[in-house]
């Protein structure tokens, strides 16, 4: 008897809450499975290139960072945008993924990434991965109305060949059969046409914890289907972030590179991004630590 009442009172404490207090939102993504997403990315996109980028040189550069997790102040995401936004050679930024701590606060995200032309001189395109925190509570609906797909790809053109660049939503702790299956098709049809190919996102896929229920990592069996991918059809890099440490690895031919955390909230560990080299050669960075 005791046992129903409080199964009553849960259920019913959780159809009284508002959005902005949804418990279900942190258990179980409302509303935006895998597969959801990526057709609705699909037909915001028509599975066309979302930029193409012309440099009159072989080589570029590109900036990278991750979990800003804003709260109330996102100084050390403004200082990497800032560097980006002062480096003439740099073509855009990538920030991949977990923008906000609370619900609701994904307009002052959108807001801290806006061009200052007081501290800017130049306003580089800013491409941004789903992350697990930007689909609690629901929050798929907000951020594709704001910001957009979570599956795209870009071009880059240079004097010594194009680059590719796509994006993966690995939001919640998978690719899902609609994206795999996209990518697999992608990459056999695409990949030969480029100098490189980048791939970013959010999620470790060779970091096993699974601490975060439905955003934890990637099983590993669809890891290692992913691996033999982008061995087989020559990936350069794959970037990602979620898991708050750095790592940059060697999986065959493929280099995989983890971005550590640049929220203000983690005090403990200096904040860090990547400043990304690109040239015929091959991809070179630097990290720049925030302390």
């Amino acid at each position: 008897m005791v046992r129903n009442l409080c199964i009553a009172l849960f259920v019913a404490l959780l159809c009284s809450c508002s959005d902005r207090f949804q418990v279900l939102g942190l258990l179980f993504p409302l509303g935006d499975v895998v597969d959801t997403r990526f057709e609705q990315s699909m037909a915001m996109t028509n599975d066309n290139a979302v930029e193409v980028y012309n440099s009159n040189s072989d080589a570029y550069s590109f900036y990278v960072c991750t979990d800003v997790h804003i709260k109330s102040t996102a100084d050390r995401f403004t200082h990497y945008l800032n560097v980006l936004r002062n480096d003439s050679s740099a073509l855009f930024g990538i920030v991949l993924g977990d923008y906000t701590s609370k619900h609701s606060l994904l307009p002052a995200f959108l807001d801290a990434m806006s061009y200052n032309p007081a501290t800017q001189r130049y306003n580089q395109d800013i491409h941004l991965v789903l992350g697990n925190h930007d689909t609690y509570f629901a929050g798929w609906d907000e951020y594709s109305e704001k910001i957009g797909p979570s599956v795209y790809y870009w071009v880059v053109n240079t004097s010594g060949g194009k680059d590719l660049y796509i994006v993966l939503d690995s939001a919640t702790g998978t690719l899902g059969s609609k994206q795999h299956t996209w990518l697999r098709n992608f990459i056999a049809t695409h990949r030969h046409l480029y100098r490189h190919c980048i791939i970013s996102t959010h999620t470790n896929l060779f970091y096993t914890d699974n601490s975060q229920t439905t955003s934890g990592n990637i099983p590993i069996e669809e890891s290692l289907s992913l691996a033999d991918l982008f061995e087989e059809h020559r990936v350069t890099l794959v970037l990602q972030g979620h898991d708050h440490y750095r790592e940059d690895i060697y999986v065959g031919s493929v280099r995989y590179t983890i971005v550590g955390a640049i929220s203000d909230s983690h005090t403990d560990t200096p904040a860090e991004f990547l400043r990304v080299d690109v040239s015929h050669d091959g991809v070179e960075y630097e990290w720049y630590l925030i302390r």
